[in-house]
């Protein structure tokens, strides 16, 4: 019996480390908004269904996070600004084949995470579609 409860004990030790290790924190999204690097924020494309913000926020949670910062010879692909529950903004700065098959988010608030270019073409077509 001792066995089993300190088994579940490490366990959930385990789960809850893994998790908060792979979370990147992207929760309680409210809005979403897409633009290419040269509109204006009010040509953007805003997305508020819940299943294609579930969708982006799931793969924005799972994506590696780089803690370097970088400086760009061009300009991003796409901005994506993030509006969530209790009004905070984020703004994701898209920079599409920054690497053999990656594509770089850079926040404005937090670090950079790199995305395979499958998942971010994903992302883009969701918010685009």
């Amino acid at each position: 019996m001792k066995k089993a409860i300190i088994y579940s004990i490490i366990a959930i030790f385990v789960s809850a480390f893994g998790f908060s290790f792979f979370y990147n924190g992207f929760s309680g999204i409210q809005s979403m908004t897409i633009q290419k690097y040269d509109e204006p924020i009010e040509k953007g494309k805003i997305t508020t269904d819940k299943e294609k913000i579930k969708t982006i926020t799931g793969i924005l949670n799972r994506s590696n996070r780089v803690t370097k910062n970088y400086e760009f010879a061009y300009n991003y692909d796409y901005k994506i600004q993030l509006k969530y529950k209790d009004d905070k903004t984020e703004v994701l700065y898209v920079h599409k084949n920054f690497g053999t098959n990656s594509t770089l988010f850079v926040s404005d608030v937090r670090d950079s995470y790199k995305i395979n270019n499958k998942q971010t073409n994903k992302i883009v077509d969701l918010l685009l579609n």
